[in-house]
């Protein structure tokens, strides 16, 4: 029987190592819908019950979404796949065939659970070169992006009355690709976002861009190029969020501080961001309205409960990721 994962286990999956392997990178020409779910007792076989990858109740799909959930088992049900839209997987210990739906997909079906600010902020995670692990220092590992904007696109243009295709669809122009880690995300929406959604609307940047140093001004460091958080590149504005967890220590607070020094002598003006600022509804009021003056812009808001509207997008991001476990 083809067990194909889905919903919250397919997310499971792809924040876990197991999602790191060149197979589960490469789309399956796989397409048919296994007619009826697993029991509960027979997914045992599988290897998908009692690891560390995997909750319960385990989420799979089917054609024949009739059968009743339990404490182990939901069954969704599905009538189209889009090509390219599954993934065979490995299971340590199993030899049978594992399934799991494209991170595409997958963000379409947690969209139906979501938000519209952790739609987006899921999209970062994805496009982004971070994945949440716990069992890592900072709770991140480093890794290659899931997806990209344009493949997102490419998924919803083959999807129909899926739940979750319109949430995504209004959340697909501000999901930025690139980004390091879930604060940089969070900094990065409440950013750009729009003031009706309670952002400060501000142009969308590039995140984790390259800025050369030339052979004129190599000088200014000893390296080629500095990675900036985000980048206006036109206005030459960059934004360098600094976290605790890595930007303590008084050789790293100098090793900063050169940086800064070496991108403000290339023309790019650095706003410097820490977590407190961002996590202090004033504090960062006041960040954000700097940065906007030196990008030559203002934020301006029309809605008369601009406040409210700030306050819940940031009661929905500044505890993002995890959304389930």
């Amino acid at each position: 029987m083809t067990v194909i994962l889905s919903n919250i286990s397919a997310l499971e999956f792809w924040r876990s190592l197991l999602s790191d392997s060149s197979r589960a990178r490469k789309p399956s020409r796989a397409r048919i819908m296994p007619e009826d779910a697993p029991h509960a007792t027979a997914i045992e076989e599988y290897g998908l019950i009692g690891n560390e990858v995997f909750s319960l109740p385990l989420h799979v799909m089917a054609l024949d979404g009739r059968r009743k959930s339990t404490h182990d088992l939901v069954v969704h049900q599905s009538r189209f796949l889009p090509a390219g839209s599954l993934r065979s997987i490995s299971i340590p210990g199993c030899d049978k065939a594992v399934f799991v739906t494209s991170p595409e997909l997958t963000l379409v079906h947690m969209a139906s659970l979501l938000s519209f600010p952790q739609t987006v902020h899921l999209g970062y995670e994805f496009c982004g070169t971070y994945a949440p692990d716990k069992s890592r220092p900072y709770g991140i590992r480093g890794r290659i992006p899931l997806a990209t904007p344009s493949s997102i696109k490419a998924c919803l243009l083959e999807l129909e009355n899926v739940r979750g295709t319109k949430t995504v669809r209004k959340a697909l122009p501000h999901i930025l690709e690139q980004s390091a880690s879930p604060r940089e995300s969070t900094l990065a929406a409440l950013v750009t976002l729009p003031c009706m959604r309670g952002g400060s609307g501000i142009a969308h940047p590039l995140m984790n861009a390259i800025v050369p140093i030339g052979k004129r001004n190599r000088w200014t460091a000893d390296k080629s190029f500095f990675r900036c958080d985000l980048l206006w590149p036109d206005q030459g504005v960059a934004v360098e969020y600094d976290s605790i967890l890595c930007h303590t220590g008084a050789e790293r607070i100098a090793q900063d501080a050169q940086r800064r020094n070496a991108l403000e002598s290339l023309g790019i003006t650095v706003v410097t961001a820490t977590w407190q600022q961002v996590a202090n509804y004033r504090e960062y009021n006041r960040f954000v309205r700097i940065l906007a003056r030196h990008l030559n812009s203002r934020i301006r808001p029309s809605c008369s409960d601009y406040p409210r509207r700030q306050l819940a997008l940031r009661s929905e991001l500044l505890d993002c990721p995890p959304f389930f476990g």
